[in-house]
């Protein structure tokens, strides 16, 4: 009895490690049951067994990207001094990071979300923990709606992509340019005003 439950669970690891790497090659849609049984070396109908819907699919391989690679931890962010400046940056690098290392599958559940009803609450989460970074990063600045707005659309996964894959940034420059534009935005490290000390027009 043990050896046979050892057997399916294996089984049902190495179908979801194949549907794993067929979703970053392919996206979820283009990734048919057919060609993950293949990939997994197991017959379709031993696939269906564990798999009967892509729901079931979905839940699976997402517990495992997590195992793998952790949605991104608010707590260190939280755990820093009550600095914007430095909570900003710590944002900006956590979250890019986190882009980074799992863009095939990020990539793939933003475009088809919205035609994979299964997919779309897991994008939802980590849309979620992005709007969690970016509270906890302007807490005490006194941000308004149009300055969360606009620091949100900066720590955006697509806002990564278009700089790293269409702007051809490095990891380095991205995270240095959002980090920099983040602060502006939301006026932090601006120099103090001093009164009297307007600057006089030349010529």
């Amino acid at each position: 009895m043990a050896k046979r439950a050892a057997l399916a669970a294996e089984t049902r690891r190495r179908i979801v490690n194949a549907a794993v790497a067929l979703h970053a090659e392919r996206g979820v849609l283009a990734a048919k049951p057919a060609d993950i049984a293949v990939q997994a070396n197991v017959a379709l109908t031993t696939y269906y067994k564990h798999f009967p819907t892509i729901g079931d699919l979905v839940r699976a391989c997402t517990t495992r990207g997590r195992e793998v690679i952790p949605p991104p931890d608010l707590s260190a962010l939280r755990a820093l001094p009550p600095d914007p400046a430095l909570r900003i940056e710590a944002m900006v690098r956590t979250l890019y990071q986190y882009y980074e290392a799992r863009e095939p599958w990020l990539y793939a559940g933003r475009t088809e979300e919205r035609h994979i009803p299964e997919v779309r609450p897991v994008m939802e989460g980590l849309r979620g923990v992005r709007d969690a970074f970016v509270r906890a990063a302007l807490a005490g600045t006194g941000a308004g709606r149009q300055t969360v707005g606009v620091v949100t659309a900066l720590v955006d996964f697509w806002a990564w992509r278009i700089l790293r894959r269409e702007v051809e940034l490095t990891r380095e420059e991205v995270i240095r340019s959002v980090t920099q534009a983040a602060k502006r935005v939301a006026g932090v490290g601006r120099p103090a005003h001093r009164p009297g000390r307007t600057a006089r027009p030349r010529g």
